[in-house]
């Protein structure tokens, strides 16, 4: 029923493909075993049965990283290999080590360790071994077996600073009591807490907590090492002698429950020491800036100036020291806080006017007081880069961006514009879209485009709304694009636009907000335009000349762990809205007014050497016309419409060649050749996996299939069944699937061969109707759709 649609040879062929991958697959090699030696074939943990199978399984991953080097068997997953025929799918072991009952017990010795470090105790570790002989070849396969380990628990958690370790009275007891207050007002932030397991990590973990506490609190010279951890995992308490018989059998009570149950009694106290330095609360005294720092500086005479209160010590006036208070967050007076040092010392890292940053405290002897260096190594000042690249074509047209198919990009910047630490970025690009239909010119679009920003590492002007945020985590840019996208015998744009915008990055958000924004489209038709427009007049009112003036949000956020990573990015563009106030012939007859929403997710799950690859896609675009006469701003107009297709969206489909909706019409040049709409809905899913690598080069393989359409939103003539209707939802979308290659030269250039087939076409050409949400019509080994890009697609 599957392959229902497809001939009776194509079904054998596919049936018969999926067969051969087992038929030939072998499940395991050996390759370079040691000859006539016993050599470690496989390592196994056996954990006790009190754990249960998600702390097994989390527990042996790390137990395995404990073994040794020498008695570790690494194995490679391969898809496709040759030894007495092909083999598919199949398991490799390279170079196995031989056998060493001394490496054996050396794992041993660190399988305890990580253990105690985890928490558990009254462990024992054993091994056994095991040999088969198979192919001449003695394999050894070695068991670890872990006995009784038993994992203790936190019970009480103590924190007495106010005692040092010699028992004795404790000297520098103001100071004392102040680390004991701070630590009292910060218990909630404790990162151990009781039941959880008595882990010496956990316990570096809270000491490494307090100590940052204090240096935020002017305690400059505390440090990790000021700490003392007691623990008692029998209860002194309990082995207190005693006549008292209720007492002797609540003691014994105790102890057989911390038998069953073993738990630990911690308190954190601080060491004796004659250096009392690390009990001092500092404040900040002067800060002495050297922003142009180099070897070579004793050829010139310093310059001094102080701004607000920080002293700048130039020597080749590279730079305008009030440009760069807004850097400094080390207040004269105030308390020394460490948090306010990594600001500072971040901030200036950051930017690329400086390859090298130091900053250098200085007590003052007998006080209270901490003086800072802030010694800054200028970067080169000009940078040029040249870069091939694909990139992503989400819009009918992309004015600031190299097409779909091949660009070339020459940029250069200066990253210290006016002497102020700013960058200036300057790209010019060529992107060349190139066509695939054989009786068309190969060069089906070209764009030469300039675009120029210049980020400011500050709030400009100085003074903004809270909503802006601190001064440390808060870009002001500018840009300036320009573009000549020429579509051949289609049309021609010049395209000009400008903004103004602040970006504000928050942990791991960041968001940015562009107003204005300023864009104007010139077009001027071709002869294909024109002919289109006769014979689809809703193209008039898509395809022509148009202002923007626009107010653009944009919404990041990522997240995940090590093995999994997740993107979300939203932008929201309002264009129009408050620029019609504005009445003018010009802006009348050109501004452009909609509301335009866009929001993809993306997930990416990396198992080894391969993983799995997510995206969905939801853009939504509505035009505000005035008035029913309003016909300009029925649709959006076509530099924002959405189109799908090429290497990066639903590579079963050349660009713009699917959509909208289920609508059936001709894809002549005179027709309809592009597709677009208002709205577009993508799923994207891939399988990425390694298959091998060549003299350096890797080559990946994929898996993938594509889910999604364009549609408009309000009816068009032109194309029926193209608007987006709730209840025609699975009939209007389109499927794709197919094969990958990735071919990665080290990491510096990765290509992308996607070959893939359309298994449910909603829009065929008019001249074959019956293709229409037929699965897997007319499958034919090489009648898929070939793509070519430049890295991943998403």
């Amino acid at each position: 029923m599957f392959f229902s649609a497809a001939p009776t040879t194509i079904r054998c062929l596919l049936l018969l493909a999926a067969f051969v991958p087992f038929i030939f697959s072998s499940c395991l090699t050996i390759k370079n075993p040691p000859a006539n030696k016993p050599f470690v074939f496989e390592t196994n943990i056996a954990l006790p049965d009190n754990f249960t199978t998600a702390e097994k399984k989390n527990l042996n991953l790390q137990l395995l990283q404990q073994l040794h080097d020498s008695i570790t068997v690494r194995s490679v997953s391969k898809l496709i290999g040759w030894k007495k025929g092909p083999r598919f799918f199949y398991t490799e072991i390279v170079n196995p080590p031989v056998y060493d009952s001394l490496n054996a017990d050396k794992s041993v010795i660190s399988i305890k360790a990580l253990l105690n470090s985890l928490g558990y105790y009254r462990d024992s570790v054993n091994y056994d071994t095991t040999l088969k002989t198979t192919d001449n070849q003695q394999r050894i396969t070695v068991n670890f077996n872990v006995v009784n380990a038993q994992l203790f628990r936190l019970d009480s958690i103590g924190y007495n600073l106010l005692q040092d370790t010699s028992e004795g009275p404790a000297r520098n007891a103001a100071s004392r009591q102040k680390l004991q207050d701070i630590t009292n007002s910060t218990i909630s932030r404790t990162v151990i807490k009781k039941g959880e397991p008595f882990s010496k990590s956990a316990l570096a973990f809270e000491i490494n907590r307090l100590s940052d506490e204090y240096r935020n609190n002017g305690f400059l010279r505390f440090s990790s090492e000021e700490f003392l951890v007691l623990w008692d995992t029998v209860g002194r308490l309990l082995i207190r002698p005693t006549l008292d018989p209720i007492e002797q059998a609540q003691q014994i009570e105790e102890l057989r429950r911390r038998q069953v149950n073993p738990v630990a009694d911690v308190e954190f106290r601080l060491r004796t020491t004659n250096d009392t330095g690390h009990l001092i609360q500092y404040h900040i005294g002067n800060v002495k800036v050297y922003p142009d720092l180099t070897s070579d500086t004793s050829a010139f005479y310093p310059t001094i100036d102080t701004v607000r209160g920080y002293q700048f010590v130039g020597y080749r006036n590279l730079f305008k020291p009030r440009k760069l208070v807004d850097f400094i967050y080390l207040e004269r007076d105030s308390l020394y806080r460490q948090s306010n040092l990594l600001k500072t010392q971040n901030k200036f890292s950051a930017l690329p006017s400086w390859r090298l940053v130091n900053i250098t405290p200085f007590t003052r002897r007998g006080t209270d007081t901490v003086d800072f260096e802030i010694k800054l190594t200028p970067a080169n000042k000009y940078f040029f880069n040249a870069n091939l690249e694909g990139s992503r074509n989400y819009t009918a047209l992309v004015p600031t961006g190299s097409l779909l198919g091949v660009g070339a990009v020459i940029s250069v910047q200066n990253r210290n514009f006016l002497r102020a630490a700013n960058l200036f970025t300057n790209n010019v690009r060529y992107g060349v879209e190139l066509n695939a239909v054989s009786n068309q010119s190969i060069i089906q679009t070209q764009q030469l485009s300039y675009s120029g920003t210049v980020q400011f590492p500050r709030r400009v002007p100085g003074r903004l709304p809270p909503a802006f945020g601190s001064k440390e985590n808060v870009r002001t840019i500018l840009g300036v694009n320009l573009a000549y996208t020429n579509r051949v015998n289609f049309f021609t744009v010049r395209t000009f636009n400008t903004s103004w915008g602040y970006e504000k990055p928050v942990r791991k958000h960041v968001w940015s907000v562009r107003f204005p924004n300023i864009e104007y489209n010139s077009l001027s038709q071709g002869q294909g335009l024109q002919d289109l427009i006769a014979g689809n007049s809703s193209f008039n009112y898509i395809f022509n000349t148009g202002l923007i003036l626009s107010s653009i949000g944009n919404y990041r956020v990522a997240g995940g762990n090590k093995n999994v990573t997740n993107l979300f990015n939203s932008s929201l563009e309002l264009s129009g809205l408050v620029a019609s106030a504005i009445n003018t012939p010009f802006i009348d007859s050109n501004l452009k007014r909609f509301i335009k929403v866009d929001a993809e997710f993306t997930r990416n799950m990396r198992f080894r050497r391969s993983g799995f690859a997510l995206r969905g896609f939801l853009g939504v675009g509505l035009g505000l016309p005035q008035n029913s006469n309003d016909r300009t701003n029925f649709y959006l107009p076509f530099y924002r419409q959405y189109v799908v297709g090429g290497p990066n969206s639903m590579r079963a489909w050349g660009i713009r060649r699917l959509g909208p909706g289920s609508a059936i019409k001709s894809f002549d040049q005179k027709i309809a050749p592009d597709r677009f709409g208002d709205m577009r809905l993508e799923l994207n899913g891939e399988y990425r996996f390694y298959m091998t690598t060549f003299s350096g080069v890797i080559l990946d393989g994929a898996l993938f299939t594509d889910i999604g359409n364009v549609w408009f939103l309000r009816k068009n003539e032109g194309f029926d069944n193209g608007e987006f209707q709730f209840n025609r939802l699975l009939k209007d979308i389109a499927i794709g699937t197919g094969l990958g290659l990735r071919i990665d030269f080290s990491s510096f250039l990765k290509l992308r061969f996607d070959y893939a087939f359309k298994v449910k076409n909603p829009t065929p050409d008019i001249s074959n109707p019956g293709e229409q949400n037929r699965w897997f019509y007319n499958w034919q080994l090489l009648g898929g759709q070939l793509q070519f890009g430049i890295d991943y697609p998403f």
